[in-house]
């Protein structure tokens, strides 16, 4: 593991001071929470702070650019009381944003208590549901670390020949492993008791005739292996993952990205602000604010202006925030592309049930197992053996699985509101591979596909990986450029269109921003 250099370390102690203090407003020239508006100009505001929002934050930072960067959710920083987010059971309700109950796509969902700006959202449309982290550090907080990069011929295939694979693979992809300082790992972790559920996925996978990979992951494994020991709080071994860890194993964007570009001193981040209006007017953009408190009452509005926009907040976010611009005519130039080629990223979960051999009662986190069946006679398709931490050993294995799908949907304005169209057997293409993936590991293994959890067996109706509705060479050039405005970027997850070449999106989205931001620093400023 990389030492924590003196740049970082001051970054990240703005980020921990502001936490201890609870603020809402970090910067390193001072730490206030704020009762009225205070500097209202940037060069540069960043809406959003997961991979892509991150990445722009510290390399417009980096070149001096006093940047804003507003984030909707919290920050939540883990300290040595392991107490930072919700257990995965029983959750609280620092689990789910404003709700009184969890909202998980099966099994129970259960109370959590008074409303609360927990980690994870739900966003229910026709047909689909999607799941985001709401958050200072947007998806590295809750998601499941997975560091994989794309197949060169598959993302030739599905997402575009126009951009450069072999200087991705040698230049941006190493450069975001690098900042997350990946790793795999190592065997004696994999094959101890903590991952007998995997270790019996990978054994079944290959006498079926999958080809395998360990994914990088940007989790610690010296905290893992303490965790083991029984030296520190158990996080990772007990299944926290869905809700973030309590522990500090996941080398986070806010321990990274964001501590990097706090330490510059250019840096301002604002938490608790949703951005609900963006206009432009004599050549600079006009950001209109809430701010809210911890139980989503809006305290107070905010307006900042700025030269630049990034536009960072994901699929679903960075989607409804152009089209209700364009909709209120506040961006009317911009083209009908945007809020187009959305996909889940073919999203499919099953479970393999009454399974010959037991699994283990405690799945721990990260996911690290890939399967890959490229020859499905529906479509190629790669699945991830995911954890299900329930604490009773069921000889079950939960499977996610990434076909690519044709299908794609858009997002429109409905009555003022943003609603996603996507059709009731849009992925009937990739329940059909995952059912025939499924099918064949429980025959040649044993087991059958369970539907005490997902009753339709194969559940195609919610996804973790929303993608595009602001695509690279559609609604934008090829590096993030939104068509009819200068100084306009989309940087996030909608860049891509609809998938990510069948693998988990965070290193893409990362390897991409890099790709962008290098471009655009250098051609635009």
């Amino acid at each position: 593991m990389s030492k924590l250099s003196r740049r970082k370390f001051l970054g990240y102690t703005a980020l921990t001071t502001a936490a201890l203090a609870e603020m809402t407003t970090i910067s390193l020239s001072g730490c206030t929470k704020e009762n009225y508006q205070q500097e209202a100009h940037y060069k540069a505001i960043v809406i959003g702070s997961g991979f892509g929002g991150s990445v722009a934050a510290l390399r417009l930072t980096e070149k001096g650019i006093p940047t804003l960067l507003l984030e909707m959710g919290k920050f939540y920083d883990t300290t040595t009381s392991n107490n930072t987010f919700s257990p995965t059971l029983p959750p609280d309700n620092r689990s789910t944003w404003l709700e009184n109950n969890t909202e998980l796509p099966f099994g129970l969902n259960l109370p959590i208590g008074n409303k609360f700006v927990g980690v994870l959202d739900k966003v229910t449309y026709p047909n689909m549901a999607i799941y985001r982290n709401i958050c200072l550090g947007g998806g590295s907080i809750s998601n499941g670390g997975v560091l994989l990069a794309p197949n060169e011929y598959y993302f030739n295939r599905y997402i575009s020949t126009e951009i450069n694979y072999q200087e991705l693979a040698a230049k941006y992809i190493p450069l975001a492993k690098q900042m997350f300082s990946a790793n795999v790992m190592p065997d004696d972790l994999f094959n101890s008791s903590y991952y007998q559920f995997a270790q019996v996925a990978k054994k079944h996978a290959l006498k079926s005739g999958f080809d395998i990979s360990h994914a990088h992951s940007f989790y610690n494994f010296d905290i893992w292996r303490q965790e083991m020991n029984g030296t520190i709080q158990k996080s990772a071994l007990k299944g926290e993952l869905l809700y973030g860890n309590n522990n500090g194993i996941k080398n986070s964007l806010d321990k990274n990205y964001l501590s990097l570009a706090l330490a510059t001193s250019q840096l301002t981040i604002k938490t608790l602000r949703k951005v609900y209006d963006i206009n432009y007017k004599d050549e600079l953009y006009i950001i209109t604010v809430q701010q809210i408190d911890e139980q989503g009452t809006v305290v107070q509005h905010e307006q900042y202006t700025s030269e630049y926009l990034f536009i960072c907040a994901g699929s679903v976010g960075s989607s409804e925030l152009l089209l209700q611009a364009k909709h209120k005519n506040r961006l009317p130039n911009l083209n009908d592309e945007v809020g187009r080629n959305w996909g889940s990223n073919g999203n499919t979960f099953a479970i393999r049930g009454k399974l010959n051999e037991a699994t283990g009662n405690m799945h721990s986190s990260p996911p690290t197992l890939s399967v890959y069946d490229f020859n499905n006679p529906y479509t190629p398709l790669a699945a991830m053996q995911d954890i299900f931490p329930i604490g009773i050993d069921l000889k079950s294995l939960l499977m996610v699985g990434q076909p690519f799908v044709e299908s794609r949907g858009h997002f429109e304005v409905i009555n003022n509101q943003v609603q996603l169209n996507w059709s009731s057997n849009a992925m009937e293409q990739g329940k059909l591979a995952m059912e025939h993936f499924i099918n064949k590991l429980n025959t040649d293994n044993g087991g059958e596909i369970d539907t005490n959890f997902i009753k339709e067996g194969v559940s195609t109706n919610f996804t973790y990986h929303p993608l595009g509705g602001v695509v690279l060479g559609k609604a934008s050039d090829w590096y993030g450029r939104l068509n009819g405005y200068k100084k306009l970027y989309a940087i996030d997850g909608s860049m891509l269109p609809g998938n990510s070449a069948m693998v988990n999106p965070t290193l893409l989205i990362t390897a991409l921003a890099e790709r962008n931001m290098e471009k655009i620093l250098a051609e635009d400023f």
